[in-house]
């Protein structure tokens, strides 16, 4: 019985053997029917799952030129990206393949998109504007002199996901910036104050002064995590570098413009600020002194500024888009948009580029030569004064309230 039960389990075992000969694998696939079947995967799926299955799905998916005409596919016609990468980016394309669906495919759907309003924390126009903790939180500051917070996390009752602090300036508060968790505003009082914000982000927030300026108004503030500093323009021309752990905050001072500095933004490496005197000044950190100053327009001044990369993006108030190359400090391209009156707020990114603008509309647009607009979004809140954009989160800021668009839950596909 037992040697007729061991035959019987041999043959078994012959023929799984036999079938299990007959079975194709993906790695035994020719080159081209694998590429084949890759290209209709998503490239998120394609970098995070199937290339790191076994090297040689790595090695095939290394290639530069699949993820390239994988870009062309979503941007035809169009030169991807604006300014070329550095030769060291390894990852480059794919990363940038990922962004480009990811963006397209959220923008281009936007039943897939969740909007509403946030309403009864201001009673003033709402000029600062900052999302936080991946965007479950939001920030803003209003010419009511009011700082309040808002979480993102569970929309359902207005009254219980907003905190606001009472009067947290003397003067309108014009810019708000964050920095290892603390959040710093800059106001007409000539005032920087800090704040801290608990982590559930509906506590309430307390306030100190860090600096005053005693020559005129603060108008907008940025930092920078790498080097712990602080950075501020004021009405009299003058940008102020501050380092918040020091008793004695100010670091450097000067004065790149003839007019008020309307922006700034900065890296580990630079200080880029725009001004009313139609001018973009470029500080460098470590010599302590100004490479250049540029003159955007002779018709228009820039409104807004985003570094991106070796990219620096610049929003006017003629309605253009200005591309300024960090490294030979030029103004190398410049688009004019479909907005009709200047852009307030603009968001560089390897996926999309997004402007705000006086006409109560967002524009996002494709990050290519040229871009190419796919989608308008319409605030219910008169002219937008300020935008921010972070972890797929989009909010914008006029009078006496804010807009939120936001994926909702788990509605796409691509990671």
């Amino acid at each position: 019985m037992s040697e007729k039960n061991d035959n019987v389990n041999l043959d078994d075992n012959e023929e799984n053997k036999n079938e299990s000969s007959d079975e194709i694998n993906l790695t035994d696939l020719p080159l081209e029917i694998f590429l084949y079947i890759c290209s209709f995967l998503d490239a998120s799926t394609l970098v995070h799952r199937l290339s790191l299955v076994c090297k040689q799905f790595w090695y095939i998916l290394k290639e530069d030129s699949m993820w390239k005409r994988k870009i062309h596919n979503v941007w035809p016609n169009s030169r991807y990206p604006i300014l070329p990468p550095d030769r060291d980016e390894e990852l480059f394309w794919k990363l940038a393949c990922v962004a480009v669906e990811r963006q397209a495919y959220l923008w281009r759907n936007m039943e897939n998109i969740k909007s509403f309003p946030l309403e009864e924390g201001h009673y003033g126009c709402v000029d600062g504007l900052l999302l936080m903790n991946e965007g479950r939180l939001c920030i803003s500051g209003g010419r009511d002199r009011l700082l309040v917070c808002w979480k993102l996390d569970t929309y359902v009752d207005k009254q219980k996901i907003q905190t606001y602090t009472g009067f947290g300036h003397d003067g309108w508060i014009r810019d708000i910036t964050s920095l290892h968790g603390k959040i710093y505003s800059c106001s007409w009082d000539q005032r920087i104050h800090v704040w801290s914000v608990e982590n559930t982000g509906i506590e309430p927030i307390h306030r100190m002064a860090l600096y005053r300026d005693s020559t005129s108004a603060l108008l907008c503030i940025t930092s920078n995590e790498q080097t712990n500093l602080i950075a501020t323009g004021s009405y009299c021309k003058t940008i102020s570098v501050l380092d918040p752990r020091l008793s004695d905050p100010l670091v450097a001072r000067y004065q790149p413009h003839q007019r008020a500095v309307l922006k700034i933004t900065m890296n580990s490496q630079y200080i880029i600020s725009g001004s009313e005197d139609r001018t973009v000044s470029i500080w460098d950190q470590r010599s302590q002194r100004t490479l250049e100053s540029i003159t955007v327009s002779t018709d228009s001044f820039p409104m807004s500024l985003c570094m991106y990369r070796r990219s620096v993006f610049i929003g006017d108030s003629g309605a253009y888009i200005h591309v300024l190359d960090t490294d030979n400090y030029k103004i190398v391209k410049q688009y004019k948009t479909e907005h009709t009156k200047g852009i307030t707020g603009i968001y560089a990114s390897l996926g999309s580029i997004i402007t705000s603008s006086l006409d109560s509309t967002v524009r996002i647009s494709s990050p290519t030569d040229p871009p190419k607009q796919f989608t308008i979004l319409k605030s219910p809140h008169g002219d937008i004064a300020g935008m921010d954009y972070l972890n797929d989160v989009l909010a914008v800021c006029g009078d006496s309230a804010l807009q939120i668009w936001r994926p909702k839950c788990n509605t796409y596909n691509i990671l």
